[in-house]
């Protein structure tokens, strides 16, 4: 298990859930996506999943990152405040990728 870093120039990263972290009809994990967020969680970033979705699906999402090990300080079901945000219709961490 890595060592959580607390840091004095932590940002809040607002990761999107659909098409950033999960794909597809079966919400296949990202798995660069995955260790992109265990850096810099474990470096002492704030780390936010974030959907569009209803609250009333909060459970399973808290449920689909547990059982996919990504590390998260919280869950927004809408955008909120962030320093960076990771989605599909702005920054990602990687370069465009084909899910076939």
């Amino acid at each position: 298990m890595r060592e959580y870093k607390s840091n004095h120039t932590k940002a809040v990263y607002a990761i999107d859930f659909d098409d950033v972290l999960a794909f597809g009809p079966d919400h296949c994990p990202r798995t660069e996506t995955v260790r992109k967020i265990h850096d810099h969680y474990y470096s002492g970033d704030i780390i936010i999943i974030w959907t569009a979705r209803s609250w009333a699906e909060a459970p399973s999402l808290v449920a689909w990152l547990t059982k996919h090990d990504v590390p998260f300080h919280g869950i927004q079901m809408s955008k909120g405040g962030a320093d960076i945000y990771v989605d599909d219709k702005a920054q990602t961490f990687l370069p465009e990728v084909q899910d076939d």
